[in-house]
């Protein structure tokens, strides 16, 4: 499991970030700048973090579920190492030098760091204003997320982000200023609450979580939504899922989308949708009712889907899947690294 060269390990860590696409037509997808590079990757299936590693995610969407726990917890130390010397340099401006320090140089872990972020952004809500309510406030949200399956979905949504958008140049951006980052944490933390259930406060709180997550980042996700490592909520405001949602790992989700239900009475079943892994849902996306959005599904910006998804497909407008044959022929010499072409 060692790197033998710097060629050798750079080469493990872009493998890792092309989401398993290594066909021409995937490749496409991605910029000139990746596709040149993979041209000399090699392959290696790697579970620790290579310390050559700075802002290139050394994780693969397909190791967010497959790394062991000891693992996710080195690439947890590694993160935190490079957060704080991201945090040193806050020390040059009065306007941030205090916030580096709260956040991150006084903090013993990744963990801490996050959940110092939300803490005070939840106390500038109204949460935690007396003393009792801010030491419990900070004992649950820094226990919840030192958890492994939290402390998973913390570094594979950070790694997410780096591998996704390119405004991340660093660690430390997403995890203060991303308040998509935040929405997804304080959901987790809901989450965590609602799932552990030890009484009807269990629940409460986590609804007190998700009200404070809406007023303050324009975010409303229901605390039983189950949502997987991996995720990125880009720009973030007005996204809405429901409470019987699933949202797999690997996920990018931009602003506006709701996943939610029909309006029609359920009974109690299952009323919003299940999204797999690897799903890009567009600026504005509806999906709506209890239906499956299979593997590798883009969803366009605006779409409304009220019917299941097969995997690898495209779906714009309403309900209209669109295959390879929708799009028209290149002219010579054509290519767009960014958006598909489709005749509609």
């Amino acid at each position: 499991s060692a790197f033998v060269t710097p060629r050798a390990a750079m080469a493990t860590v872009l493998s890792a970030t092309l989401l398993g696409l290594s066909s021409p037509v995937g490749l496409r997808r991605f910029s000139p700048r990746i596709r040149m590079q993979a041209e000399w990757v090699e392959s290696t299936v790697f579970f620790d973090p290579p310390v050559s590693s700075r802002f290139t995610p050394p994780l693969s969407s397909k190791q967010y579920l497959r790394a062991s726990e000891a693992a996710v917890a080195k690439h947890a130390a590694i993160i935190f190492d490079q957060l704080r010397q991201e945090a040193a340099a806050l020390s040059g401006s009065p306007l941030t030098s205090g916030l580096g320090e709260r956040t991150v140089l006084s903090r013993s872990s990744l963990s801490e760091a996050a959940a110092a972020v939300l803490v005070e952004q939840l106390r500038s809500a109204g949460l935690g204003e007396d003393g009792a309510e801010s030491a419990a406030l900070w004992r649950e949200v820094s226990s919840a997320l030192a958890a492994p399956w939290l402390l998973r979905c913390v570094v594979c949504d950070l790694y997410k982000i780096l591998d996704v958008d390119p405004a991340a140049t660093g660690l430390l951006q997403p995890l203060l200023y991303f308040k998509g980052f935040h929405a997804l944490t304080l959901h987790r933390v809901a989450h965590h609450l609602w799932a552990r259930d030890d009484g009807p406060a269990d629940r409460f709180a986590a609804l007190r979580l998700q009200s404070a997550g809406a007023s303050l980042f324009s975010v409303d996700i229901h605390p039983a939504a189950t949502i997987g490592p991996g995720v990125m909520l880009d720009h973030a405001s007005g996204v809405v899922i429901g409470g019987t949602a699933v949202v797999g790992s690997d996920v990018y989700m931009l602003h506006g989308v709701t996943l939610g239900a029909t309006g029609k009475p359920m009974h109690g079943a299952k009323r919003h949708p299940t999204i797999a892994d690897s799903v890009t849902l567009g600026a504005g996306a509806t999906v709506l009712g209890d239906i499956l959005v299979g593997s590798g599904v883009t969803v366009g910006a605006s779409a409304v889907v009220t019917r299941a998804v097969p995997e690898g497909s495209t779906v714009v407008g309403v309900n209209k899947v669109l295959d390879g044959s929708q799009r028209p022929p290149s002219e010579a010499g054509e290519e767009d690294d960014y958006t598909w072409f489709y005749d509609i």
